[in-house]
C-alpha cells in the first residue's frame, strides 16, 4: 500500500500511469500464483478498500485547495461519492470476513454505492464551466440531461432489456447488476464533456484522470456484472485489479489538486483548445443520434418497437432542439456581453439597495481590484455581491442617487474609491431598468473615467497660465524692443545720412582723383615725349660722347620709355573708369597683332617669344588698340618675371571663342595669389629691394580691357613650370 500511495502522488502523466500499470500487473501475477482459497479474496478486498480509501482521502485533501462557491459545492459532492464508495467496499469486506461470501443483492453496500454514484455524478454535473451567463447555465443543464438520458437509454436497449427478455435473471437482479456500469458511463460522459470545456492545463489533467478511471470502472463493472448474473462472481480475480487501477487514477486526480506548484495551471495550446471547442457542442448531438439510431436499428431487426427507447429518443430530440435554441441565445448573449465587456466605459446593473448584479471588466480595472472580473457577479450569493456604497466616494449619498435613478434617472460627477484608497473622478449616469419578472426595477449604471480629462484640464490650465505669463513677458520685451528699435532706427538714419554724405564726398574725391591723375598723366606725356626725343637726338647726333655719358643717356631713355608706358597705362585705366575709352570692335588677326607687339620689344626679348599659332585660327572681335595693349602687357610681364627661357604663345578656337595662352618658365605664381595678381597695384614682391620694377597695373588693365570686349583671363600653372596666362575673346562672325 505504501508503494501504491507513492505511485499515485506522482505529478506527471507517464510516471503515475506506468506505476499504476506495474502495480496492477504485479497484483495479477500474484493472484495467478496464489491458489484460489480464502486468502486471495480477502487480500483483494482489503486492497480495493485501501485503494478507494486513499482516493477518498486525496479528494478530501484537495477540497481545501478549492475556492469559489460552485466549485466547492461540486467538490463536496465528489468527496461524498468517493467516501460512500469506500464505505460500500468496507461493508462488502465485513460481509466476507463474517460469512466468507458476499451477501446477495441488494444490500446496504449496494445502496451506499448507488448513493455514491449519484453524489459523484452530481459533483461532475455541478462543476462550474465558463462562461456562466444565463443561457450558458441552461445549456449546461440540457447537455447533462441529454448525456444522462442517452446513457440510460443505451444501457436499456443494449443490456437491460435483452437480459430481462432472455429471463436469465429477474428485473431487480438485472437493475442491481447493471447500475454500476451505467453510472460509470455517466461519469465517463460527464468527464469527457468537462475535459472538452477546460482551458487550463491543470483542470484538463484532472478530468483526463477521472475519464480514464471511469472507462476502467465501466469495463470492470460490466465484466463483474455479467459474472454476477450467472452467480459465479468471487473476489480475487482481475476485476479487483481494475477497481484498484481506477482508484489509483482517482487518487492521482485528487492529489493533483493539492500540488501548490501546479496552481494555477497554464492555458492549453490554442490548437487543442480550438479542436475541443469545436467538438464539445457535437457531444450531445452524437449521443442523441446514437440513441435514435440504435432504436431504429432495434425496431428494424426485432420487428417491434421499444416504447421506452422510442420515448427517450423523442425526449432527447426535443431536448436537443431546445439546446440549439439555448445555444443561439447563448451566442447572442455572448455577443452583447463581449460588446459591453470590452467597452472602456463602466457598465453595471444593481438593485434598489445598490447591490451589483452585473458589471463589466472596466469597473474591475477602474477600482484596481485583484482577481477575476465581476461580469457574472449574479452567480455569487447575495451577501458576497459588491455594493455601490462600497466604492462610491464621499460627497454623495448612495441611497439618494439610487432613489433618483430608480424614479427618473440621475447623472452627475462622482468619485469611485479604488482598492488602494485613491478617488477616481467619473461621470456617472443611472437609468431605471424595468423587468417584468421583478416587482421592483433595477438600475443600469454607466460611468466614464474622467481622470484623463481632469489631467488634460489641469495641463491646459497650466499651459494657459504659462501662455499668459509668456504673453506678458513678450509684451514687455516687445515694448523694450520697440524702444530699442526706435533708438537704433534713429542711429541708422543718422548713419545712413552720414554714409550718403561720405559717399558723395568719396565720389567727388574719386572724380577729383581721376581728373587729377588724368591731368597729371596728360601733362606728363608732353614733357616725357620731349625728353625722349631730345635724348634720341643727342644719341644719334655725331659727337664725342664718352662711353659713360652714352650709358647714362641710354638709361635715361629707357626709364623715360618706362615712365611713358606707365603714363599710358594710367590714362587708359582712367578712360575705362570714366567710360571714355572708345572701343572700335572689328575682326582682328591674332597672329598679326602678336607679330606687331613682338617688334616693339628689343631683339633679345623678341627672340624669346615663340608664336605657335595655327594657320586657320579665326579672327577675334576686338579693338585693335586694346588688343595690342593686352598682348604688350602680357609679354612685358612674362619677360620681366621670366628672365630666361622661351615665352610661348599658343591659340585655338572653341565654342565660338578664341582662347590664347602665354606660357613662361619663370618662378610661377602661388595658387593663392593667382586671382589677386589681377587686382590694382598688387605685386607678389612689394619690397623696396625688389629686382623687377613694376606698379601692379598691367594685369589689372589687361583684365579690364578683355572683360570690356566680352572676354576674360585667368592665371594657371604652366605644364613645364612657370606661369600660363590664358585669355579668351569672342570669335568674329563669319563674313565680316
Amino acid at each position: 500500500m505504501q508503494a501504491l500511495a507513492s505511485a499515485i502522488t506522482l505529478r506527471s502523466e507517464r510516471p503515475w500511469l506506468g506505476t499504476s500499470a506495474i502495480l496492477v500487473a504485479a497484483y495479477l501475477a500474484w493472484a495467478a500464483a496464489v491458489p484460489d482459497g480464502a486468502a486471495r479474496p480477502l487480500v483483494s478486498l482489503i486492497l480495493v478498500v485501501a485503494a478507494k480509501g486513499i482516493a477518498a482521502l486525496a479528494a478530501l485533501l484537495a477540497r481545501r485547495k478549492i475556492h469559489g462557491a460552485p466549485a466547492e459545492r461540486a467538490w463536496d459532492y465528489w468527496c461524498i461519492g468517493l467516501a460512500l464508495w469506500s464505505l460500500s467496499d468496507a461493508l462488502r469486506l465485513a460481509d466476507w470476513i463474517s460469512f466468507a461470501e458476499l451477501a446477495p443483492v441488494p444490500t446496504l453496500a449496494d445502496l451506499l454505492r448507488l448513493a455514491g454514484y449519484l453524489s459523484g455524478a452530481a459533483g461532475l454535473a455541478f462543476y462550474p464551466t465558463s462562461p456562466q451567463e444565463r443561457f450558458g447555465r441552461l445549456r449546461n443543464s440540457l447537455d447533462i440531461t441529454i448525456l444522462w438520458l442517452a446513457v440510460l437509454a443505451m444501457a436499456w436497449l443494449s443490456f437491460i432489456r435483452p437480459v430481462i427478455d432472455s429471463r436469465i435473471a429477474s428485473a431487480p437482479s438485472v437493475f442491481w447488476t447493471a447500475y454500476s456500469p451505467v453510472f460509470d458511463l455517466i461519469l465517463a460522459a460527464s468527464s469527457l464533456r468537462l475535459l472538452l470545456l477546460q482551458s487550463r492545463s491543470d483542470q484538463a489533467a484532472l478530468f483526463r484522470r477521472i475519464l480514464l478511471a471511469a472507462v476502467i470502472l465501466t469495463a470492470t463493472d460490466a465484466a463483474s456484472g455479467l459474472v454476477g448474473i450467472q452467480g459465479d462472481f468471487r473476489p480475487g480475480g482481475w476485476t479487483d485489479a481494475g477497481w484498484m487501477a481506477a482508484a489509483a487514477l482517482l487518487a492521482a486526480a485528487g492529489l493533483w489538486q493539492t500540488g501548490d506548484t501546479l496552481q494555477p495551471g497554464g492555458r492549453l495550446p490554442d490548437v487543442l483548445r480550438s479542436r475541443a471547442v469545436r467538438f464539445e457542442p457535437l457531444l450531445s448531438v452524437a449521443f442523441t443520434y446514437a440513441v435514435v439510431g440504435f432504436t431504429l436499428l432495434d425496431w428494424r431487426f426485432t420487428g417491434r418497437v421499444d416504447w421506452v427507447g422510442l420515448t427517450v429518443a423523442v425526449i432527447l430530440s426535443l431536448l436537443l432542439v431546445t439546446r440549439q435554441g439555448a445555444i443561439a441565445g447563448q451566442i447572442e448573449m455572448r455577443q452583447f456581453a463581449a460588446a459591453v465587456n470590452v467597452s472602456r466605459d463602466v457598465v453595471f446593473i444593481c438593485d434598489a439597495g445598490g447591490r451589483l448584479r452585473l458589471a463589466n471588466a472596466a469597473l474591475h480595472r477602474l477600482l484596481g481590484r485583484q482577481g477575476d472580473p465581476v461580469w457574472a457577479v449574479d452567480r455569487r450569493p447575495a451577501a458576497e455581491a459588491p455594493v455601490l456604497a462600497d466604492f462610491l466616494g464621499p460627497g454623495h449619498e448612495p441611497a439618494t442617487i439610487l432613489q433618483e435613478g430608480l424614479q427618473s434617472g440621475w447623472s452627475g460627477e462622482v468619485g469611485f474609491r479604488r482598492q488602494d484608497g485613491a478617488i477616481v473622478p467619473v461621470s456617472l449616469s443611472l437609468t431605471p431598468l424595468h423587468d417584468e419578472r421583478r416587482a421592483q426595477p433595477l438600475v443600469l449604471g454607466t460611468a466614464h473615467d474622467l481622470t484623463a480629462i481632469r489631467q488634460r484640464e489641469a495641463d491646459l490650465r497650466s499651459a494657459l497660465q504659462d501662455v499668459a505669463a509668456a504673453r506678458q513677458e513678450l509684451e514687455t520685451l516687445n515694448r523694450e524692443l520697440e524702444r530699442k528699435v526706435a533708438a537704433r532706427t534713429e542711429e541708422l538714419a543718422a548713419t545712413v545720412a552720414d554714409l550718403a554724405r561720405l559717399n558723395e564726398e568719396l565720389k567727388a574725391l574719386d572724380r577729383l582723383k581721376n581728373e587729377f591723375v588724368a591731368l597729371v598723366s596728360h601733362e606728363l606725356r608732353a614733357p616725357l615725349t620731349n625728353i625722349r626725343s631730345g635724348v634720341e637726338l643727342i644719341l644719334t647726333a655725331p659727337g664725342n660722347l664718352g662711353p659713360s655719358a652714352t650709358r647714362t643717356l641710354d638709361l635715361v631713355q629707357a626709364e623715360t620709355g618706362r615712365l611713358s608706358r606707365f603714363v599710358e597705362t594710367i590714362l587708359d585705366l582712367s578712360a575705362l573708369e570714366a567710360g571714355r575709352f572708345r572701343f572700335a570692335m572689328q575682326p582682328q588677326d591674332i597672329a598679326q597683332t602678336a607679330e606687331q607687339v613682338r617688334r616693339r620689344f628689343p631683339e633679345a626679348v623678341a627672340d624669346r617669344l615663340v608664336l605657335d599659332l595655327p594657320a586657320d585660327l579665326p579672327p577675334v572681335l576686338a579693338d585693335d588698340r586694346a588688343l595690342t595693349s593686352v598682348f604688350f602687357h602680357l609679354v612685358d610681364n612674362a619677360r620681366k618675371y621670366a628672365s630666361e627661357g622661351e615665352i610661348r604663345m599658343t591659340a585655338g578656337a572653341q565654342a565660338g571663342q578664341v582662347r590664347v595662352s602665354l606660357s613662361d618658365r619663370g618662378p610661377g605664381i602661388p595658387e593663392a595669389e593667382r586671382e589677386r595678381v589681377f587686382e590694382m597695384f598688387h605685386r607678389l614682391d612689394s619690397s623696396d629691394a625688389r629686382e623687377v620694377y613694376g606698379y601692379g597695373l598691367g594685369l589689372h588693365l589687361v583684365r579690364r580691357l578683355l572683360e570690356a570686349m566680352g572676354g576674360g583671363i585667368r592665371a594657371e600653372a604652366g605644364e613645364a613650370g612657370g606661369t600660363r596666362m590664358l585669355f579668351w575673346l569672342p570669335a568674329a562672325p563669319q563674313g565680316t
